[in-house]
């Protein structure tokens, strides 16, 4: 691995590609920090009506994010994200649009279409155009540039809806679909992502990779970090909402937890060099189970006190996604053969997002019961990934059991 991890170590296609990404979370935050709110306060859906929405676009993406893979793998993992990006910007023009529950839920089912296309295939080939040695390094860095983008989304999103109406909503929505066309813009400069299998030993496809034991038990692991990302990035706006957080503030803590893993990303990536890859993955569950065990404590202190309290959760979790990016993605790619790595990260996105919209979900139910009882769950479940995840040190093979130095 080269000794240099800078931004201007990637070629030309490469660089666009992170300032496309970049450019696109702006846009996607903005919709996904708000887009709860907008259901909720906007257009009248109740709590659990609107949690459901939302948990909507994840569910999909569950039932779709393996055909995205097996298409990724067959068709060119360039080719699919590209068509996810223009489902992307249909759905975007349709949430100014949605005036009902059906409504909500509908938009919510297309635009989980079309990331259940966007996620897989864009993993796919960031790990199909470099070399295993380069992976964590490029994957390190997206993931910072996701976060940049998310700050910068979060805060855009909080201002562009202080006035709580319709009309800012149908702006942050503009903002959304102009996002996605710079982002499609900058793919033609890059591979296709495409296996040649005449260069590669045929496979069963789905069967090969559920053969692989380790990767499976690594996919019951994954679903602490997932419940998490889900209770403290998607659902916490509408959380610190009915504590009777502003919307600019909201934007404000949302932009935390996207800074720190932008501040964090690099050094972490230097750090993990050479370690151990599952006491690492324990590490960044141990980092969210501490950011849950400090949003325990909302309910129960004063508004200034409860938003110090968030915006230091928020970097906690953004210390554990730093590791996210570095250890546990580069580590999806290496497992997969070639010729299978989209339907490897798409089962992966499927377990994400499951948990995504699962987190919604119960979290706009437990809300409606009590507030204390919203962060208890994701807490419990930060523990046993900290267990299951040092659990498989013993399991994971030797080949891919250290991060590349």
């Amino acid at each position: 691995m080269s000794s240099s991890v800078g931004f201007r170590s990637f070629s030309p296609p490469l660089r666009r590609f992170l300032l496309a990404t970049v450019v696109n979370m702006i846009g996607s935050a903005a919709l996904f920090g708000f887009v709860l709110i907008y259901f909720h306060e906007v257009r009248g859906l109740s709590t659990a009506q609107a949690g459901f929405a939302v948990g909507t676009m994840s569910f999909t993406m569950v039932v779709l994010t393996p055909v995205a893979g097996w298409l990724s793998d067959h068709f060119g993992a360039r080719r699919v994200l590209a068509l996810g990006c223009l489902i992307s910007i249909v759905a975007g023009v349709l949430y100014a649009f949605v005036d009902s529950f059906l409504w909500a839920v509908g938009v919510s089912m297309l635009l989980g279409v079309s990331n259940a296309l966007w996620f897989p295939s864009q993993s796919a080939l960031m790990a199909l155009i470099v070399t295993p040695e380069e992976r964590p390094r490029l994957m390190a860095w997206q993931r910072a540039a996701l976060n940049l983008g998310a700050a910068l989304g979060g805060v855009l999103g909080g201002l562009l809806v202080h006035s709580e109406t319709l009309t800012s909503y149908r702006v942050l929505f503009a903002v959304n679909v102009a996002t996605y066309v710079v982002f499609l813009a900058v793919l033609p400069g890059l591979p296709s992502g495409k296996v040649s299998h005449a260069d590669h030993p045929a496979h069963d496809g789905f069967r090969d990779v559920l053969r692989d034991r380790f990767y499976v038990r690594l996919l019951v692991t994954d679903v602490a970090i997932a419940l998490g990302f889900g209770f403290l990035w998607s659902f916490m706006p509408a959380y610190a909402s009915q504590l009777g957080v502003s919307k600019g503030v909201i934007g404000v803590l949302f932009a935390f937890g996207a800074a720190s893993v932008v501040l964090t990303q690099i050094p972490t990536l230097r750090w993990v060099r050479g370690g151990q890859r599952m006491r690492w993955l324990a590490i960044m569950n141990l980092w969210f189970a501490g950011a849950f065990a400090v949003m325990l404590l909302t309910p129960h202190v004063a508004l200034w006190v409860a938003v110090g309290a968030m915006g230091v959760a928020q970097m906690m979790g953004g210390f554990g996604e730093a590791v996210l990016g570095a250890v546990r993605h580069p580590l999806t790619a290496d497992l997969a053969p070639p010729a299978l790595t989209g339907r490897y990260f798409g089962l992966s996105t499927m377990v994400f997002q499951a948990c995504m919209g699962l987190a919604n979900t119960l979290g706009g139910t437990l809300m409606g019961v009590s507030l204390s009882a919203v962060w208890a769950l994701p807490l419990l479940v930060s523990v046993l990934g900290v267990a299951g995840s040092l659990a498989l040190r013993q399991r994971i093979p030797a080949a891919v059991a250290i991060t590349p130095s």
